[in-house]
């Protein structure tokens, strides 16, 4: 008990706060860049419904050019009262004011793809407006028009077909916008500009070119240049496989029975060979997929060039001469 009360005691004192423990770390500000996506982000969730009160829009006014040409074909203009529709009656006159108000609305939206502050709605939101009353427009124009206009008015009836190819394009353009690049997805195994592909096609046909220099035996020639690339089918029919290019490479090489048509010292050089076939030949379909992409914008622009002037003289020549 005496050595029990004579020892020492041990401080029970707990540590001050923060005397052992690490120093905390500050945690850095979201940068303004990751706050402006999430905010875009979830804005574009926000405008499906804007884009779908677009096409609604758009079904309402077509409602109503098709009601006043019904209303001009079968009351109000019927013959022998009238002519039945023309352009130049009191519907016609509405159908084209509408036509013009319509090209109005379609043409905002290449001022507001130049704008990339987003305000006024996003642009998606203007690309769904753009489109669904640029077809509204070409069934306005075609119903002012009426179909005898080519051989009426020849002048009017190439602005007419005019308009409607420039429709058209522009409805092709968005097809293709969502059709390709979602089959460019399925076959390229990373994210490549068409100017990247090229310079992936110029590199593997340099590689084939110089194994072929070192290897110049017929038979391995032949395989490289006739049995191998006949065996490769389109990268779309491989299915799920197109994404795991060594199983393609692995079924052209059984297909063409490469054990035994390239001799055994040649098989490492020969799989190379087909290797580079292989991603050869997915490279040229994402290069037509890129060139899809962006040869039906020249045209549709230029259309849109040439339109908006023809629209003009269109306008002038029907009210003062």
């Amino acid at each position: 008990m005496v050595e029990d009360k004579q020892r020492p005691m041990t401080a029970t004192t707990a540590p001050a706060p923060g005397a052992n423990s690490a120093p905390q770390t500050e945690r850095p500000a979201p940068s303004p860049t990751a706050k402006k996506l999430s905010q875009k982000t979830l804005k574009a969730k926000e405008t499906r419904w804007d884009k779908r009160a677009a096409w609604f829009m758009a079904f309402v006014t077509a409602v109503i050019v098709v009601g006043l040409w019904v209303l001009s074909a079968y009351v109000w203009d019927k013959p022998p009262h009238g002519r039945g529709p023309q352009g130049d009656t009191p519907v016609g006159y509405a159908l084209g004011v509408l036509t013009l108000v319509l090209y109005g609305v379609v043409a905002a939206y290449s001022m507001r793809h130049r704008k990339r502050v987003q305000k006024r709605a996003m642009t998606r939101t203007w690309m769904e407006v753009h489109l669904a009353f640029g077809l509204v427009a070409g069934l306005a124009a075609v119903l002012h028009s009426g179909p005898r206009l080519l051989s009426a008015a020849p002048l009017h009836g190439a602005f007419l077909v005019a308009w409607l190819l420039l429709i058209g394009t522009g409805f092709l353009g968005k097809i293709i916008s969502v059709v390709v690049p979602r089959r460019l997805t399925r076959i390229e195994d990373e994210a490549l500009l068409a100017e990247d592909v090229t310079e992936k096609q110029v590199a593997m046909r340099k590689e084939i070119e110089e194994l072929l220099q070192a290897n110049p035996e017929p038979a391995f020639v032949a395989y490289a240049n006739v049995a191998a690339p006949k065996a490769i089918k389109n990268p779309q029919n491989y299915g799920k496989r197109r994404m795991r290019r060594h199983d393609v490479i692995d079924e052209v090489w059984e297909k063409t029975n490469g054990s035994t048509a390239v001799p055994a010292d040649k098989h490492d050089t020969a799989r190379r060979i087909v290797t580079c076939l292989v991603e050869e030949r997915f490279l040229e379909q994402m290069q037509g997929y890129h060139w899809l992409l962006r040869s039906w914008v020249p045209i549709h622009v230029a259309l849109t060039t040439l339109c908006f002037p023809w629209l003009i003289v269109h306008v002038v020549t029907v009210f003062l001469l």
